[in-house]
C-alpha cells in the first residue's frame, strides 16, 4: 500500500514495524505503540475503500464486547498522508492459526473440539450483539503458546468484503457452518468448501456428488463429530446459531489435548467412528472445562427444538462408564508431553496380576558369564575365574590412568604447526550457490555490500504469512538469530499446490545487484534467488541458484538491475523434531 512501510507512524502514536499479510488491498502491520510501549496489529485499507466507513463502524463495536476469546480491538482511525484507514488491535502474531497447524498434521479429535467449541462460544458472545464473522476459516481461529483460543476478524473482515448487511438468522447460521468446517479440516486436514482456503487442500467430493464425512477420510473420528459434518455441512440442518453449537460440542478438555489427529488409510488408519464414550485422547470424563457449562448459557436464547436435537445427539453419551475410559490407543493425559507416550517402555506387554506369585523364585541368569547360579557357594575354579577378571580389570585401569597423565603433561609443541588440524588453525568450506553464468566455487565476493531498508515474506500460494514477525532476524547482522519458514510435511511444502515460499529485501531504489549471500541454518534447502523491480516472482530477473547449508553464494557475471531480492525457497529442510522447514541466519547483497 502506498506510503505504508516500516517507519510509518499511524493515530501519533502505532509506529509500523514489519507486514503480516497482503491479500485484496488489506494489509495486516506489527506495529509498536509508542504510548504503552507494546506490539500491536495494524489492519490497514484505502480510505477511499468502498467499505472502510462500515469496517471502521464494525471495529468499533466489536471493541465494546468484553471477551477473552475475541481479539481486541484496540483503536480505530483514519489519515490523511497517507491516505489511510486503520484498524489496531491487540498482537496475535505469537499464536498459531488452525492452518498453520494443519500444515504438519491433523489435530486429535479432542482439540478440534475445544478449538471450535471456544470459539463457538466467541461468537455467540458477538452474535448477542447483533456482531457475526461471516468469513470465518482456519486462519482466523488462532491457539496462543499457553493452549488459549481466540477468534479474529470478527465483523471486520465480513464488513470489508460488503458481507455486514445480512440478516441476523442467515449470518449465524453462516458461522455455524464455518465453525464445522474448521471442525472438518481439523479433523481430515482438508478444507470442506466451496470456497477455496489458501494453504489447505479442499476436499474432493464423492461420486454422487455429496461432501464425504470425516470418518470415511480418515480414522479416530468421534460419532458425535462425525454425525455433525454430515448435519451440518451434508443436509444443512443442525443448529442455527453458535450458542446451539457450542452446547452440542460440550463437554471439551480446558487444557489444549496433545496427541496425534486421524489417520488416513495411506497412514494405516482404519476409517470410521468411535462412540464418544470412549473419549479420552488427551483429557478424561471429569477433566473437563468449566466453560463448557456456559455453553449451556450461552445457548439459553435456543428453541426447544435445538435442544431436542442436542439431547438426541448425546442421548448414548456416558461418560462415567468405565468401560469407555482408557480405551482409546492414541491417548495422552492432559498437560503430558506427547513424546513420553513413543518411550520405548510402552511397547512391553504388561503381565496380568494373577501370573504373578510373589513365592516362587524365578530362575535367573548368573550376573557373570560362566559363574553358577543360585545361593550355593561358588567352587574353587569359580573363584579363581573371578580373581582373574578382577585382576585384569585393575591392570587396565592403571594402563589408562598413565597413558591419560602422559598425554597431560605432554610437551604441546608434539602437534605439527603444519597440521590442518592443529590448534590455532581452522579448516573452513563454504557451500556456493550457482549462477547462471558464474562458477560455483567459493571465491571472495569483491562487490560492495548494498543497504536494505525492508524486509518482508513472500507467500503468494499460501496464507500471506510466512513467519513474517521472524523476518527481521535475516538481516539483523547476528548469523544465531533465524528467519524459518512453517513446518510442512513435506520437502516440496504442502500436498494443495503450495510449492515455494521465500522472503523479499528491499533495496529502496534500482539497485546492481551481483552476488547475494545467504546463510542456511539446519537442513540443507534448495532456492532461487531474483531481482525484480516488483515484490513478486513474475517478470524477475534470475541471478542464480543455491543448494545446501552453511554460507551459500549465488553471483552472476552480469549483474542484475532491480529495487527487490528474492530468495525464493523450493525445498525444505528436514527437522531432527520431524517435518521440513527452511531455516535462514543471514542474507547480504552486493554490488
Amino acid at each position: 500500500m502506498d506510503g505504508i512501510g516500516r517507519g510509518t507512524i499511524l493515530g501519533g502514536r502505532y509506529e509500523i514495524d514489519r507486514a503480516l499479510s497482503r491479500r485484496d488491498g488489506v494489509e495486516q502491520w506489527i506495529a509498536r505503540d509508542a504510548t504503552l510501549g507494546r506490539e500491536v496489529t495494524v489492519t490497514c485499507f484505502a480510505a477511499d475503500h468502498p467499505f472502510a466507513s462500515a469496517a471502521l463502524d464494525s471495529a468499533r463495536r466489536v471493541a465494546g464486547v468484553e471477551d477473552r476469546r475475541l481479539s481486541q480491538v484496540l483503536d480505530v482511525g483514519t489519515e490523511t498522508d497517507p491516505p489511510v484507514s486503520y484498524v489496531v488491535s491487540e498482537a496475535t502474531h505469537h499464536s498459531q492459526s488452525v492452518a498453520a497447524l494443519l500444515r504438519l498434521d491433523t489435530l486429535p479429535a479432542e482439540e478440534v473440539r475445544r478449538l471450535v467449541g471456544e470459539s463457538a462460544l466467541a461468537l455467540e458472545t458477538a452474535r448477542q450483539r447483533g456482531l457475526h464473522h461471516q468469513i470465518l476459516n482456519p486462519h482466523h481461529v488462532l491457539r496462543s503458546p499457553d493452549g488459549a483460543v481466540q477468534v479474529a476478524g470478527v465483523a471486520v473482515g465480513a464488513a470489508l468484503t460488503g458481507h455486514d448487511g445480512d440478516d441476523g438468522d442467515t449470518a449465524s447460521r453462516d458461522d455455524v457452518r464455518a465453525l464445522v468446517s474448521v471442525a472438518y479440516a481439523g479433523l481430515t486436514g482438508r478444507w470442506p468448501g466451496p470456497d477455496e482456503v489458501p494453504g489447505l487442500e479442499t476436499v474432493s467430493r464423492r461420486a454422487d456428488g455429496q461432501l464425504p464425512s470425516p470418518s470415511e477420510l480418515v480414522s479416530n473420528v468421534p460419532g458425535d463429530l462425525d454425525t455433525l459434518a454430515r448435519t451440518v455441512l451434508g443436509d444443512d440442518e443442525g443448529p442455527r446459531t453458535p450458542g446451539e453449537l457450542a452446547r452440542q460440542l460440550s463437554p471439551w478438555s480446558s487444557d489444549q489435548v496433545h496427541g496425534i489427529g486421524g489417520r488416513t488409510p495411506e497412514q494405516g488408519g482404519v476409517t470410521g467412528v468411535e462412540q464418544r464414550g470412549g473419549r479420552t485422547s488427551g483429557t478424561t470424563g471429569r477433566h473437563l472445562a468449566g466453560g463448557a457449562a456456559a455453553a449451556g448459557a450461552g445457548a439459553a436464547g435456543a428453541g426447544a427444538a435445538g435442544a431436542t436435537a442436542a439431547g438426541a445427539t448425546r442421548a448414548d453419551d456416558d461418560l462415567t462408564d468405565p468401560r469407555g475410559l482408557g480405551t482409546d490407543p492414541d491417548a495422552t493425559v492432559v498437560g503430558r508431553r506427547p513424546e513420553f507416550d513413543n518411550d520405548e517402555t510402552s511397547t512391553f506387554q504388561a503381565a496380568p496380576a494373577s501370573a504373578y506369585d510373589p513365592y516362587v523364585e524365578e530362575d535367573l541368569d548368573p550376573p557373570l558369564p560362566l559363574l553358577t547360579s543360585g545361593t550355593a557357594e561358588p567352587d574353587r575354579s569359580s573363584s579363581r575365574l573371578a580373581l582373574a577378571i578382577v585382576a585384569v580389570t585393575v591392570v587396565v585401569a592403571m594402563l589408562l590412568g598413565f597413558l591419560g597423565l602422559r598425554s597431560l603433561f605432554g610437551s604441546p609443541d608434539s602437534t605439527s604447526a603444519d597440521d590442518p588440524a592443529a590448534p590455532g588453525t581452522s579448516a573452513t568450506s563454504t557451500a556456493s550457490g550457482t549462477g547462471g553464468s558464474t562458477s560455483s566455487s567459493a571465491s571472495p565476493s569483491s562487490g560492495q555490500k548494498l543497504t536494505v531498508s525492508d524486509i518482508t515474506s513472500l507467500d503468494p500460494q499460501g496464507d500471506g504469512d510466512e513467519h513474517n514477525d521472524l523476518v527481521d532476524k535475516a538481516i539483523d547482522g547476528d548469523p544465531e538469530t533465524v528467519w524459518m519458514t512453517h513446518r510442512y510435511l513435506r520437502e516440496t511444502f504442502t500436498r494443495s499446490g503450495k510449492q515455494a515460499a521465500g522472503v523479499v529485501l528491499d533495496l529502496g531504489e534500482p539497485r546492481d545487484v551481483g552476488t547475494v549471500k545467504v546463510l542456511v541454518d539446519g537442513g540443507a534447502i534448495d532456492a532461487t534467488v531474483y531481482v525484480s523491480d516488483e515484490k513478486q516472482i513474475e517478470g524477475a530477473q534470475q541471478l542464480g541458484q543455491l543448494s545446501g547449508t552453511g554460507q551459500q553464494e549465488v553471483r552472476s557475471s552480469d549483474a542484475k538491475k532491480g529495487r527487490y531480492v528474492i530468495v525464493w525457497v523450493t525445498k525444505l529442510g528436514p527437522q531432527d523434531t520431524g517435518g521440513f522447514r527452511a531455516q535462514i541466519g543471514e542474507i547480504e547483497v552486493l554490488s
